[in-house]
């Protein structure tokens, strides 16, 4: 049965949520630190880094009224926490908003004089991250396709150390794909390792 919360075609977007960098010391950590203190508060706003909702949708995920939550919303968006990132329109078009974080990660630093520093490193992750993932889809496409390739040259008629040739390379595409695991995930993964391990040469 079709309830409020059964969502018609939306206008929402992707959160971009970006780096947050506080000093322990300062007044702007002392009103997250209140803000947060609430458990509910915090159970919602765990909840909207696994995926953004609406009201309804975080009072069903943390069995309490909407009246309750949306308080604790308020809350959290007073103090930067989270952020409207689209809307929703209920089955009898009734606007709802979609509530995400407004920053990942959010970081609380320690020492002023250290914050740049920090702000940085992180940024420095972050795109590294975002470089490798995206490499990392194309060896997986890659892979594919010179799988597929291969398969349909192999049809035709070839030489016979042609074709042992071609029968070697498919074996080992096919035994990356199918028994060593996704050559993405390998790659990312062969990636992350090389940087960990020249992040401790460079910075033993």
């Amino acid at each position: 049965m079709s309830t409020l919360t059964d969502i018609l075609p939306s206008e929402s977007q992707t959160p971009e949520a970006s780096l947050r960098v506080v000093d322990v010391d300062h007044d702007e950590a002392d009103e997250l630190f209140d803000v947060l203190s609430s458990e509910t508060r915090r159970n919602a706003y765990r909840c909207l880094f696994d995926e953004p909702a609406t009201a309804s949708e975080l009072a069903t995920r943390l069995d309490t009224s909407v009246q309750n939550v949306s308080h604790h919303v308020s809350m959290l968006e007073e103090a930067t926490l989270v952020e409207p990132v689209g809307k929703r329109y209920s089955e009898k078009g009734n606007e709802m908003v979609v509530y995400g974080p407004a920053s990942d990660p959010l970081v609380f630093v320690g020492r002023e004089e250290i914050r740049p520093q920090v702000d940085r490193s992180l940024s420095e992750v972050v795109t590294g991250l975002g470089i490798i993932a995206a490499g990392s889809l194309f060896v997986q496409w890659g892979i594919y396709e010179l799988l597929a390739r291969q398969g349909t040259n192999a049809a035709g008629i070839e030489t016979a150390s042609r074709a042992t040739e071609l029968e070697g390379t498919q074996g080992l595409l096919a035994w990356l794909v199918f028994e060593a695991g996704e050559p993405g995930l390998i790659f990312f993964v062969g990636c992350l390792l090389i940087a960990g391990l020249v992040s401790l040469t460079l910075y033993r």
